[in-house]
């Protein structure tokens, strides 16, 4: 279940403390600066243990995090922090590298060494706390990547950055076989990007391998959009041959063209019961994810849901008109 702070449903006098406790249950002990104004300090955060790994949504208006250096003993364990900025802007300083961290941007930090994050103005983000024991990465490799700004733009940083925002936000609905495959899914991300970024091909190949079905996945997600989402292009995006691709998926019992064409018809189907597209026709709304022909669309949608796209429509049309008429 997942742990909520809402400062804004707090006293005005009562929110520093509340932040400043709240912040060290997700970032570890660390000094926290805040406006001075008690009334306009902001903070909205969710967080939730997924197995050893803790996955925190965070959105505030938080000034400064300062950590100090801290002796490592045998009541402190060390976690190696993954934090992906999704909005706003903020400068990020550990082990003598400075990064201005932008949406978009995923950075590693290491609890048991000194840093600083500096915030302009309010931010949101979604942090991942992981025990460096469970992530398994050797000091050395992690001395190298701290601090440094990642871009989503790697395939592997865009990835994880997207996994990482799917889980924060749907993490209530995990059930506990479901919370483990996300442990596990969490950890070989972060080590792919970790090895990757470095260009140890000796240490990225495993958690590369091990991730692929993620990353595949998730990059699917990002172009249902696209009208040529096919095989060969997956494959070049992950470095890997078609069989390949195909063996991997099978293993999940996945078969690329129905999982595609499934999560197309879940998009749609999400848009024509939505008032923000009620203006959209049909046919747009089925052309915008990928579906050439109108016709075509309306038979596979009635096929999976038991109604047509325009019946579907409907028929929320009209529990909408009736949640507004008066009694």
């Amino acid at each position: 279940m997942a742990v909520l702070l809402d400062a804004a449903s707090l006293a005005p006098g009562e929110r520093a403390d509340a932040i400043r406790e709240f912040s060290w249950s997700i970032n570890g002990r660390v000094e926290v600066g805040l406006p001075p104004n008690p009334h306009r300090q902001r903070a909205y955060v969710t967080t939730n243990a997924l197995g050893s790994v803790k996955v925190s949504e965070i959105g505030w208006n938080v000034t400064r995090l300062l950590c100090t250096a801290v002796p490592v003993d045998e009541d402190m364990v060390p976690h190696v922090l993954v934090h992906l900025q999704e909005a706003g802007v903020s400068d990020v300083r550990q082990g003598g590298r400075h990064a201005l961290r932008r949406a978009g941007d995923l950075t590693v930090l290491d609890d048991t060494k000194p840093y600083e994050v500096l915030f302009h103005g309010s931010t949101h983000s979604v942090l991942v706390r992981v025990p460096a024991h469970v992530l398994g990465l050797r000091p050395s490799l992690l001395d190298q990547i701290t601090a440094v700004p990642l871009s989503s733009e790697r395939p592997a940083v865009g990835a994880t950055a997207a996994f990482f925002t799917r889980l924060a936000r749907h993490q209530d609905a995990a059930g506990e076989a479901e919370t483990a495959l996300f442990t596990e899914a969490s950890v070989d991300l972060i080590r792919a990007v970790v090895t990757a970024v470095l260009d140890r091909d000796d240490l990225a190949r495993a958690p590369l391998n091990s991730t692929l079905l993620v990353r595949v996945q998730e990059y699917v997600r990002r172009h249902l959009a696209d009208p040529d989402l096919t095989a060969e292009r997956i494959a070049a995006e992950h470095d890997v041959s078609v069989r390949w691709l195909y063996l991997t998926l099978s293993r999940a019992g996945i078969t690329l063209g129905e999982w595609i064409r499934t999560q197309r018809l879940e998009e749609c189907r999400r848009e024509l019961v939505s008032p923000v597209h009620q203006f959209m026709t049909i046919e747009a709304i089925a052309h915008r994810w990928g579906f050439a022909s109108a016709a075509h669309f309306s038979r596979v949608f009635k096929t999976a849901y038991g109604v047509s796209p325009r019946e579907l429509r409907l028929e929320h049309a009209a529990g909408r008109a009736d949640s507004r008429r008066p009694d």
